[in-house]
């Protein structure tokens, strides 16, 4: 809008929303009708007026200036609600509307004192021809067979000025604008044709977008009152006082007369004659304004039958959905009677003709009223649906539960959709039963492995120190080799059974939420080289490369034991699946969340997608024939899975049979601590 915004707010609070004015547009530069002022705001006779409108009808309203094209489109997008200065032309109603006309006037042609002689349309037929752009002079040539040979200018002084320098040999516009045109720049050399284009008849109003029926009733009641109070005369006599003076006798007209006689009879009749004419403009004027507001009557009546036929559909489609729900609807009004039922699966207890009338609390037993009662009290207060569970004894003696879902109407009354949930409500109960079976058979499990664990490690610690003192011939020699190597085979067959035992420990303390963190500061890089270190024998017999990547501590706040644990476990999964492979492990510290990933890489046996869903089960085993030859009874992973959920972390496997396996073990972000800060007693506290 050529970068100029100008905005004035008239009138008092609007009646619609004084937070959103009015957004009305005015053209740059249309003088008198739309100016920009020497204080750059807008003004003009079509300006004036409508806000004298608005202020009479209490509106606010925020004027923005623009090229006339891009107010116009601005209108039929909704990005402007009004503008005051429009000229009615057929191909406008079909995206605007209009208020009673302010300014009549015809269309005719320009053309210099010099230029061709322009008596009919048709002499405009072989003529460059300038417009204003989009006007409804331009909209006029564009429907004419000589429309081929006009030119669109964005202001009509462009138009001007184009015909004055010779480059154009017409103009056609409204005879009003251009005569005021000429007038106030005093232009000389351009005339207008003694021509009125056929059908090109220009009536100016007030528009707004095509169907905003109540915007359009305020400014038609504005414009009525200040028709009446005289401000329209006031304003053309300021504004436009060539109008006034046109009304008058041309002197041209009297000067062939020369006597008095002759030039007074003249004078009455062409006063008879314009009091007709001005008669006749007001009849045809009240006329037009009373067909355009039938018009707009009978286009609110399409629109109201529409709406009655949509809102007809719309019904019948609510009541073929109602036939085919096996559901009981029950209509109520707003003093809880009952008007009609809908009932496919005879749930009433009694007759729907006799229930008809009664009071929902004279037909129900007196709990299951006194719970629709607050139910309905409650969907009246907030507008919302309420669901009421009672039972009810049928005819044949038969108890029954039911759910009733109450909406809420407009007129106060509800509609009940009521169906039997007596099967539902069964169902879940032996659900119910047979969840609290599992749970009682599972803390069952739980306490037997638990005492078993207790009960086999009292005998087994025994057989670990006694083995081990006999191992190490403590007491003296054993007397053969054999015997001290058959006792290394019992303590190290027993260290394994103890530790199968620890883990089913372990198990049934997560089972039974008895698993819990004893944090303080660990040094992960310490513990991952350290663990590797003692598995090295391991890996050596198993013909695994290990290797670990080292690197600078990486502190954690968590539990050391589990930590331990968990490495332990996985890179001894890693070595037991990787015969003649190699296991590569390290901490990750780069993921952009800040995260801390210990990874295990091996070029084992992998697994495949099956077994890889269901790893972490207890006591699933991947490849039972390696399992068997390596030991372990399937508890590791679930075990690893466990303890890292305690930390806040996750655990991740990826795989593929013959490549290998890679897992990562992911400790969030909140429990690494800043380069720098040592383990120490002050600092075994929660994490932030």
């Amino acid at each position: 809008m050529l970068g100029l915004s100008v905005a004035l707010v008239w009138g008092g609070p609007a009646s619609a929303d004084a937070a959103e004015p009015l957004v009305v547009g005015s053209e740059l530069d249309y003088p008198p009708f739309s100016i920009v002022n020497d204080q750059g705001e807008p003004d003009g006779f079509a300006v004036e007026l409508f806000r004298s409108v608005a202020e009479v009808m209490d509106l606010d309203a925020t004027v923005r200036t623009g090229p006339w094209s891009d107010l116009l489109d601005d209108l039929r997008t909704g990005d402007l609600d009004a503008l005051p200065f429009v000229g009615i032309f057929p191909e406008r109603d079909a995206y605007l509307d209009f208020s009673v006309p302010v300014v009549v006037t015809r269309g005719t042609a320009f053309v210099r004192d010099d230029g061709p002689d322009v008596e009919t349309d048709a002499d405009l037929s072989d003529l460059r021809v300038a417009v204003m752009r989009d006007d409804v002079g331009h909209e006029y040539a564009r429907a004419q067979p000589w429309g081929y040979g006009v030119v669109p200018f964005p202001t009509l002084r462009d138009a001007f000025d184009c015909l004055a320098v010779g480059e154009c040999d017409a103009v056609v516009a409204p005879r009003l604008q251009g005569l005021l045109l000429l007038d106030r720049e005093g232009r000389s050399g351009i005339q207008a044709a003694d021509l009125d284009l056929e059908g090109f008849e220009l009536r100016y109003a007030f528009a707004v977008r095509e169907g905003d029926a109540d915007l359009l009733a305020t400014l038609n009641g504005g414009l009525a009152i200040r028709i009446a109070d005289g401000t329209l005369d006031r304003l053309t006599d300021r504004w436009m006082p060539q109008v006034r003076a046109a009304q008058g006798i041309p002197l041209r007209l009297l000067l062939p007369y020369a006597t008095g006689a002759l030039v007074l009879v003249l004078a009455l009749l062409l006063v008879l004659y314009l009091r007709q004419r001005a008669a006749t403009r007001l009849a045809a004027t009240r006329g037009r304004s009373l067909q355009k507001q039938a018009d707009h009557l009978r286009q609110l009546a399409a629109r109201l039958e529409a709406e009655k036929a949509r809102a007809e559909a719309a019904r019948a489609e609510a009541d073929t959905l109602i036939r085919v729900m096996p559901d009981l609807f029950v209509r109520m009004d707003a003093e809880g009677r009952y008007i009609d039922f809908h009932d496919p699966e005879r749930l009433l207890v009694t007759d729907a003709d006799a229930l008809r009338g009664q009071h929902y609390d004279e037909a129900l037993p007196s709990d299951v009223a006194a719970a629709i009662t607050s139910a309905l009290d409650h969907m009246r207060a907030t507008g919302e649906t309420q669901t009421v569970e009672y039972q009810l004894a049928l005819a044949d003696g038969a108890l029954r539960s039911f759910e009733a879902r109450l909406a809420p109407y407009q007129d106060g009354g509800c509609l009940a959709v009521i169906r039997d949930v007596t099967d539902a409500r069964e169902r879940e109960a032996r659900l119910t039963q047979a969840a609290m079976a599992i749970a009682g058979a599972s803390a069952a499990k739980t306490r037997f492995l638990a005492t078993m664990s207790h009960e086999l490690r009292t005998p087994l610690n025994a057989i670990l120190g006694f083995s081990e003192v006999m191992a190490n011939e403590v007491f003296g020699p054993l007397g053969s080799r054999t015997y001290r190597d058959y006792a290394r085979d019992i303590h190290d067959t027993g260290q394994s059974l103890m530790g199968l035992i620890c883990d089913l420990m372990d198990i049934s303390r997560i089972e039974a939420g008895k698993l819990t963190l004893s944090e303080s500061v660990v040094d992960l890089q310490a513990i991952l080289e350290h663990k590797a270190a003692l598995l090295r024998a391991d890996a050596a017999a198993n013909g695994t490369d290990l290797r670990v990547h080292r690197g600078t501590p990486l502190h954690l706040f968590a539990d050391e034991q589990l930590v331990q644990r968990m490495l332990l476990n996985l890179l001894s999964n890693a070595i037991k699946f990787s015969p003649d492979g190699q296991v590569t492990t390290w901490i990750d510290t780069e993921d952009p969340s800040g995260d801390v990933t210990l990874v295990v890489a091996d070029t084992g046996i992998g697994m495949t997608a099956d077994q890889l869903s269901h790893l972490g089960e207890p006591f699933y085993q991947a490849d039972a024939d390696v399992a068997r030859h390596a030991g372990g009874i399937g508890l590791g992973v679930t075990l690893v899975t466990e303890m890292i959920a305690l930390h806040g972390g996750t655990l991740h496997h990826q795989s593929q049979p013959g490549v290998g396996t890679t897992a990562r073990l992911v400790f969030p972000r909140t429990r690494r601590l800043p380069k720098g800060v040592l383990a120490g007693p002050g600092l075994a506290k929660t994490p932030t």
